[in-house]
C-alpha cells in the first residue's frame, strides 16, 4: 500500500516537473530567450571590449616608464701610449661594462587630443550599450510574435475541431435522411466532402502548429523537436497611445539613438584631427647609471650616476595640408550622417503609423467579426434544426457551416493582427522590453 501511494505521489510530481518544462508563459519564453540567445551573448561581448578599452591609459593621458639594463663582459688586449711617454701593454685584460636607466615620458599636453579620444571611447562603450539592448528588443519582438501565433493557431484548431463536430453532425443527419428516403445522396456525399475538406484544414493546422513550436524552440535554443506549450490562450492586446509613442521614438528607438551616437563620434573625430594642428607639450626625465671597470687601462674604474629633466615641445608647421583634407572629409560624412538620421526619422514615422493603422483596423475588425460569429453561431444553429425537420436543403446548411468557419477564421486572424501592431508600435518606440 506504502509502495503504491509512493509510485502515485512520485507520478504526480514528475507529471508537475514535466509540464513546468514544456509549458511557457510569454515572460518565462523571453527571460530564457534572453539568457540563451548566441546574438545577446556576442553583443554582450563587443559591449565589455568597448568598456575595457575606455580607459585613460588607452588616450595616452597617462605617462610612459621604461627600464633598460644591460650588463657587458669583455676581454681584450690593451697596447696604450700615453702623453707622459708612459706605456700600457697587456692581453687578456677583463672589462666590465654595467649601463642602465630608467626614462618617463609624459605628454602634458597634445591639443586636447587626449580628452577628445576618452569621450570618443565613452560613445563607443554607449554605442555598445546600446546594440546590446536593440538585440535584446528584437529577440522580444520574435518570441512574443512567435508566442502569439502559436495561441492563434491554438485557437484555430479549437475552432476548426468545434466546426468538424457540427459537420458530423450534419452528415449524421444526412446519413439517416438518406436512410429513411427523405435525402439525397448528394447531400450525404457532399456532408462527408466537407467534413474530409475540415479534418485536412486541421491537420495543416496542426503542420503549421509543428513549424511554430519549432521556430519559438530555435530562438529558445532548445532542440526544435523538443515538447512546448503556451500557456496564454487569447491575446493580450493594450490600448496604443501613438502621439506619446512618438514622443519616445528619438529618444528610445536604439537604431536612432546608434545613428545619433555614431554622429557624435564625428564630432570626435574632427577635435582629434584638429589637435594635430595644435603644439605638443611632453615632459621627459631620465635617471641614468654607467659603470665600467678594467683590471687595466687609463681608467681602472669609471661611473656615471643621476637624473635629468626637460621639457620638450612640439610645433607641427606643415605636414601637407593633411589635417585640412581630413576636416573636409569630415564635413561631408557629418552632413551625410545628418541626412541618414532624418531619412531613418522618417521611416520610423512612417512604419509607426502604418503599424497604428493597421491596430486600429485590426480593432475594429475584430469587433465587427466577434458579432459575425455571434450571427454565424445562430445562423448555424437555426439551419441544423431546420435540415433537421426537413424545412431546408443541405445547401443552406452548408453555407450557415461556411460562413460560420469564415468567420471564425476572420475573427481570430484580426485578433493577431492587432497583436502584431502592438508588438510592432512597442518595438518601433523602445517600449518592448519594459
Amino acid at each position: 500500500m506504502k509502495a503504491s501511494r509512493f509510485s502515485i505521489i512520485f507520478l504526480l510530481l514528475f507529471t508537475y516537473a514535466t509540464a513546468q518544462d514544456t509549458s511557457f508563459t510569454l515572460k518565462q519564453a523571453i527571460d530564457l530567450a534572453i539568457a540563451q540567445n548566441l546574438e545577446i551573448q556576442m553583443a554582450s561581448s563587443d559591449l565589455e571590449i568597448a568598456q575595457i578599452n575606455n580607459n585613460w591609459g588607452n588616450t595616452g593621458a597617462l605617462p610612459i616608464v621604461a627600464a633598460n639594463l644591460s650588463n657587458t663582459e669583455a676581454v681584450s688586449n690593451i697596447n696604450q701610449k700615453l702623453v707622459n711617454g708612459n706605456t700600457i701593454q697587456r692581453n687578456n685584460v677583463s672589462n666590465n661594462a654595467i649601463n642602465s636607466n630608467v626614462s618617463i615620458n609624459w605628454r602634458i599636453f597634445n591639443g586636447m587630443r587626449i580628452r577628445s579620444t576618452k569621450e570618443r571611447f565613452e560613445i563607443l562603450e554607449r554605442m555598445g550599450s546600446i546594440a546590446l539592448q536593440q538585440q535584446i528588443d528584437q529577440i522580444v519582438f520574435d518570441v512574443s510574435n512567435l508566442y502569439y501565433d502559436i495561441v492563434r493557431l491554438n485557437k484555430e484548431i479549437i475552432a476548426t475541431e468545434a466546426i468538424i463536430n457540427l459537420s458530423k453532425e450534419r452528415q449524421k443527419i444526412a446519413e439517416t435522411r438518406f436512410n429513411v428516403g427523405s435525402g439525397a445522396k448528394t447531400d450525404l456525399l457532399q456532408a462527408e466532402i466537407d467534413l474530409n475538406a475540415q479534418e485536412v484544414d486541421l491537420e495543416n493546422t496542426f503542420n503549421q502548429l509543428a513549424n511554430a513550436k519549432a521556430q519559438l524552440n530555435a530562438i529558445l535554443k532548445r532542440g526544435p523537436e523538443e515538447i512546448i506549450h503556451v500557456t496564454d490562450q487569447d491575446f493580450n492586446i493594450v490600448e496604443v497611445d501613438l502621439a506619446k509613442l512618438i514622443a519616445n521614438l528619438e529618444n528610445q528607438n536604439y537604431q536612432l539613438l546608434i545613428a545619433q551616437q555614431e554622429k557624435n563620434n564625428l564630432l570626435q573625430e574632427r577635435k582629434i584631427i584638429n589637435s594635430q594642428r595644435l603644439p605638443v607639450l611632453s615632459l621627459n626625465s631620465n635617471t641614468v647609471l654607467n659603470r665600467s671597470s678594467s683590471t687595466a687601462g687609463f681608467f681602472l674604474t669609471n661611473q656615471t650616476f643621476g637624473p635629468n629633466i626637460g621639457l620638450s615641445v612640439g610645433i607641427p608647421i606643415f605636414n601637407g595640408n593633411i589635417n585640412k583634407t581630413q576636416l573636409k572629409a569630415n564635413s561631408i560624412q557629418q552632413k551625410r550622417q545628418d541626412l541618414q538620421i532624418e531619412q531613418l526619422r522618417n521611416t520610423l514615422r512612417r512604419d509607426m503609423m502604418m503599424a497604428y493603422q493597421d491596430y486600429k483596423n485590426a480593432l475594429v475588425v475584430t469587433n465587427i467579426e466577434k458579432e459575425n460569429v455571434k450571427l454565424a453561431e445562430e445562423n448555424n444553429f437555426i439551419s441544423i434544426e431546420r435540415f433537421r425537420k426537413l424545412f431546408s436543403n443541405s445547401i443552406e446548411l452548408r453555407q450557415a457551416q461556411l460562413s460560420l468557419i469564415e468567420a471564425q477564421n476572420r475573427y481570430i486572424n484580426a485578433q493577431f493582427r492587432a497583436q502584431v501592431a502592438v508588438n510592432t508600435l512597442k518595438f518601433l518606440s523602445g517600449e518592448i522590453s519594459k
